[in-house]
Formats: C-alpha cells, structure tokens, sequence
C-alpha cells in the first residue's frame, strides 16, 4: 500500500513539473508575428525584431530582398561596436552571399523563437546557424540576438574563401545589377539570359559528351583490345556521370543568379535532388558493372559458381540503392548518423527475430561459394542420398531414388557432412566371378588373362590400377577378384561402362567353355540294407 502512495506521489510530482515547464515554455514563446511580445522596433517605416533567433536570422535576409531592400534594418543585427554602418551593411550583404554559397536560406534551418534560447551543446545562450559555417553564429546581447563580434570578424575572410578573386567581382557586380534593372515574370532580365545560357550549355555539354564516350572514346578503347570497357562499362557510366557534372555546377552556379530566396531555394532542392538520384544510379551501375566482372572472372577461373552471381547481383543492388538513398538525405542537409545508428540497431534486432532466415540464406552463400556439389550431383547428406535437383536462397531440393523431393535447409547443409558421389574422379566396382571346382587351374589362369587384356581394352577403366585375382576358396565355387575403377562423369555413364565389361566377360567365358558356378550342396543320404519296406 506505501509503494502505491508513493507511485501516486511521482506521478503528481513530474505532473506538476511538466506543466510548470511547459508553462514557462509557453511564456517564452508566441508566434513570430506577435508584434507585443517580440517587442517589434520601427525603423525607416520598416518593423523588425532581435528578441529571438527566428526574428534576428530573419531581419537580416528578408530586408535584403529586392522587394524590400532595406540594408539600415538589415545591419541592425550586427553589433554598434563592429565598425561604421556603411561597413556593417557592407557585412550583412557579404554573409547573405555566404548563406547562398552554402545554400543556407530561412527555410532550412530550424530556427528557435525562444527569447533566452540556450544552446544545448556549449550551454550557452547563443545559436549557431549551420555546421558548414562554424564561425556564424548568434549571440545573445542585452536582451537582443545579435551576430558575435567573433562571426563579424571572420565574415570577410570567410566571403574570399567562399568565392574566388573573380567570382567575388562578379557576385557583388550582379547584386547590384539586381537593383537597378527591370523585371520580367518576378525576375530580372539578366537573370533570364543567364538561365537560359546554363540551359543551352548543358544541352551542348551532354550532347557532346555522350557523342565522345560513344563516337571517339569507345573507338578508342576498342583498338586498345578493351571491349568490355567499351561496349559496357562507358556505356553504363558515361550518362550519370555527365548529369552528376552538370548538376554539381548549376549547385554552384544558383548563388550566382541571385534569385528570390524562396525560387533559390527550391531550385536547390530540385538541384541536391537530382544530385542524390544520380549518385544512386552510378552507385547502382557500379554494382552492376562489379557482378559482370565477378561473372567474366568465374567464368575463366572457376573459382566462383555461377550459381552465387544471381545473389550477389541482389546483394549488391540493395547495397547500392542503400547508399543512394543516404546519399540523398546528406545532399538534401539530413543528419544520417542517427539514421545509420538506428539502422544497424533494427539490423540487429532483426537478425535475432529472422535467425534461422539469415542462417540458410549465408548458408546459401556459403553453399555457392565453396561449392561442395553442384545441381546433378549424386550426394549422400544425413543418411539421404540422391541427386541436386535446385539450390535456393533458403532451402535445397534433393530428388531421392525413390523419386520423393528432399528439402534440406541451406544452414543446416552447410553445417552437415555431405559425401558428393558425383564429384568422384573414378567409380569402383568389386565383384567375384564365381566358377566350377572342377575348372581345369590353366584354364583359370587363361580366363584371368582375357579378363585382364578386356580391363587394359576398355575406354573407361583406369588402366594404373585394378587387380584380377583368383581369390578364394569358397563353400561352391573357386572365386576370383574383379576390383576396377571406371572413369566416368555419371552413374548412368557408369553402369554403361559396366555393362560393356561384363558383356565382355561373358563372351570370353562362352568361348574358352567355363560355366558359372551358383550355390549347391550335395546331400548324402545313408541306406539301411536291413530295413524292410511294407506295401
């Protein structure tokens, strides 16, 4: 009865301290437009707010827009002690060309609006806008977010890392430009002649790269004796690697047009997307490409069954899909380590619940790559013996003498001590040809001698080793030994094989006039002359 007072007594305690902090979370928070709570400023006839994360990130792009071009509020977010105005302005259009580089817009980042935001990582009350820019972040000062002076410092630096000598000309060449031209459906007319000449010239560019790799490279690899390169490899490779190529320089090329945040961002999307999706292909190309190589090596070596090429080609396609599916959420900005963390525990739990599953499908592997018989094999496994009709993912099949289907699991086989009758290099056969006591001895030894001469004859016998003995002295007959060996790949060759000898055999038998001894006995039967035998 304590203890259940005392369940109660938690239960009414963590009640209390969820509600009180999701209270205290709900008087720290509101929504972005609350123009009271976020204390709004005005400035130039232009509202803004610093009381948050959310409310700073946002004053700084949004007042960079060409619809509303108000660098003075934009430079608010940057401390009073960094420079003049013009300089802090300056700041605030070099990062905004930063965030672009990086792809970095207010859509894609996971912006707090808690006023006194605490970091979880340095415990400290500032927010950090990516990864890919360590140095940028916000601070919080007196009450308001304001970019560090530390991030202000490193801005300059970071904008000639970010974009060459040339291209830092060009940039704020065409950020300017942006302001001072007219607009033709929400953009400007530079910026339609420019996306038009990126179109055109990834038209040419693919165009002649798939002429290339097909009219002059493959031309090339052919005289260099290199056909499976030429017929196969290029032609699989050469269309996503030319469309990874063009779509990694229109991902560089996006910041340089300058379009609206929201069209930038979506291109980038669309841009990151068709990246991920090629990636998957080559990837899947490439696991294609590896099995056709593992096929060409089994095929001269033999050392790998044609068998396992199928389930390596299933193998290496999920591994590559895999790969491209996580080579899309890392180009789309997804954090994939606690994707892969929880793969590999859900690989784990599933490989305990599917234990037997996962056992006969190495097993099949196992099976195919050290080969222990092969479909048409005459095996004996567990007592069972018959003929490999199929070897599967989970199971084997066996037809038996009797004609019955044996399915084996492939772990089990594995585990098993298999006797391949089919894999034998020579088929014994030991017999005694039974003959007459009464057979003359040189008779015998002439019999021995055609049988030897019809062994060294015959196609299919081993010719190093065999022995044609008289051997013994049984209860009806004179024995001799016929122990042989036939070269032959099959039990239906073999017995062939037998026939043929025994044939042969017997002609000589008809010939020299020996018989064939059977089991007899002779029964003696003692007579009383004294006894009298009534009618």
């Amino acid at each position: 009865m304590n203890r259940f007072f005392t369940y109660i007594y938690i239960f009414l305690v963590a009640s209390v301290s969820v509600y009180a902090q999701s209270d205290s979370t709900i008087q720290e928070q509101s929504y972005p437009d609350d123009h009271s709570f976020y204390n709004f400023k005005n400035l130039d006839s232009v509202e803004y707010s610093l009381n948050t994360p959310y409310h700073a990130f946002h004053t700084h792009l949004n007042n960079l827009e060409e619809s509303s071009f108000h660098p003075k509020v934009s430079a608010q977010v940057f401390p009073s002690n960094v420079g003049s105005l013009e300089e802090r302005k300056e700041l605030a259009i070099e990062l905004k060309l930063i965030y672009l580089a990086n792809n970095i817009y207010v859509n894609n980042i996971d912006l707090p609006l808690t006023k006194k935001y605490i970091d979880p990582k340095t415990k400290s009350r500032r927010f950090q806008i990516s990864d890919k820019i360590p140095n940028i972040y916000l601070e919080y000062q007196n009450g308001q977010w304001r970019y560090s002076t530390y991030s202000c410092q490193s801005i300059h630096q970071l904008f000639k890392d970010t974009y060459p000598s040339f291209a830092r000309e060009l940039v704020l060449y065409t950020s300017n430009l942006q302001r001072t031209q007219g607009k033709f459906l929400n953009l400007k007319v530079w910026q339609w002649i420019s996306i038009f000449s990126l179109l055109v010239l990834t038209y040419l560019y693919y165009f002649f790269s798939v002429w290339f790799t097909e009219k002059v490279l493959s031309r090339l690899l052919l005289k260099a004796k290199q056909e499976q390169l030429a017929k196969i490899i290029v032609p699989k490779l050469r269309r996503p690697i030319a469309w990874l190529s063009i779509l990694a320089f229109g991902l560089v090329a996006i910041p340089f047009l300058l379009l609206p945040s929201g069209f930038s961002y979506v291109a980038t999307i669309l841009v990151k997307l068709g990246l991920g999706i090629n990636f998957a292909v080559l990837f899947f190309e490439f696991a294609d490409i590896l099995v056709l190589r593992i096929g060409i090596f089994s095929k001269k070596s033999k050392k790998v069954d044609e068998n396992l090429i199928p389930i390596l080609k299933v193998i290496f396609r999920i591994v590559a899909i895999s790969l491209g599916i996580l080579m899309v959420l890392q180009i789309l900005g997804y954090d994939i380590t606690h994707l892969v963390t929880g793969i590999s525990f859900g690989g784990v739990a599933i490989a305990f619940a599917a234990q037997d599953t996962i056992k006969n499908f190495i097993g099949s592997v196992m099976i195919f790559a050290d080969r222990p018989f092969e479909v048409g094999d005459w095996v004996i496994v567990r007592g069972q013996e018959g003929i490999v009709e199929e070897i599967g993912f989970r199971t084997s099949r066996i037809r038996t003498f009797a004609n019955s289907i044996l399915n084996i699991p492939n772990g089990s086989l594995a585990d098993s001590d298999i006797d391949n009758l089919g894999k034998r290099q020579y088929r014994r056969f030991k017999t005694n040809l039974a003959i007459p006591y009464g057979t003359p001895p040189d008779k015998i030894e002439m019999f021995i001698k055609a049988i030897k001469k019809a062994v060294e004859e015959h196609p299919q016998t081993r010719k190093d080793f065999y022995e044609v003995r008289l051997n013994n002295f049984s209860s009806s007959s004179l024995d001799i030994l016929l122990y042989i060996f036939f070269i032959t790949k099959d039990w239906s060759e073999e017995l062939q094989a037998r026939e043929y000898l025994m044939l042969k055999i017997l002609r000589i038998a008809q010939q020299m006039g020996i018989d064939f001894a059977f089991p007899t006995q002779t029964i003696h039967l003692a007579q009383n002359d004294n006894m009298l035998i009534d009618d």
